[in-house]
């Protein structure tokens, strides 16, 4: 990303790579640097003088930019953790999208098929997307904690026994379960 000011002078823009270098297996280069040229355009459309319209292309491109390289590098981390940080994201976006789409985006692979929408539109979308999907697993896990911890106080007074011996002995029971799980399957 070049910087939030994408021209020099009155008369110098820069475009294309120039401005977003992005991964070339993405597939928005040259796209990108075709909406650079509109967008340039547009700017000559809307402006008296050459001056005016460098200044104002930097201020309408400038954040798409760098919203553009910001999710073209978070697509290609290296490591274990990159991973996790491109397939999680994936996994939980076509999830959560299938389930309400109205409420969830697609996926980012499918948010690069829409017309109509910025990078940096694209950008807070997922980040919106993400403190919803965190604020649900959260819920859901809390939920889940709590009906846990019911049932074993329930089970622990029908037993005559302590929470913590039942809790014990469930935490024992699925140990089991998951041991046995694996030595049936192998």
């Amino acid at each position: 990303y070049a910087a939030p000011r994408l021209h020099q002078g009155d008369r110098t823009v820069i475009l294309g790579d120039c401005i977003h270098t992005v991964k070339p297996y993405n597939g928005l280069g040259a796209n990108s640097a075709l909406e650079d040229v509109q967008l340039l355009s547009d700017a000559f459309d809307l402006t008296k003088n050459h001056k005016d319209a460098c200044k104002l292309f930097s201020k309408n491109r400038a954040k798409d930019a760098k919203a553009m390289v910001t999710i073209s590098r978070g697509l290609d981390r290296p490591g274990k953790l990159g991973t996790a940080k491109f397939v999680i994201p994936l996994i939980l976006d076509s999830i959560f999208h299938k389930l309400a789409p109205k409420l969830f985006g697609p996926t980012m692979f499918g948010m690069f098929q829409k017309e109509n929408i910025t990078f940096r539109q694209m950008q807070l979308r997922k980040r919106l997307d993400r403190v919803n999907q965190i604020t649900i697993i959260l819920f859901a896990c809390s939920v889940l904690a709590a009906g846990t911890q019911f049932l074993i106080n329930f089970l622990a007074r029908y037993l005559g026994m302590s929470s913590r011996t039942v809790g014990a002995g469930a935490a024992a029971l699925v140990a089991l379960a998951s041991i046995l799980r694996k030595t049936i399957a192998s």
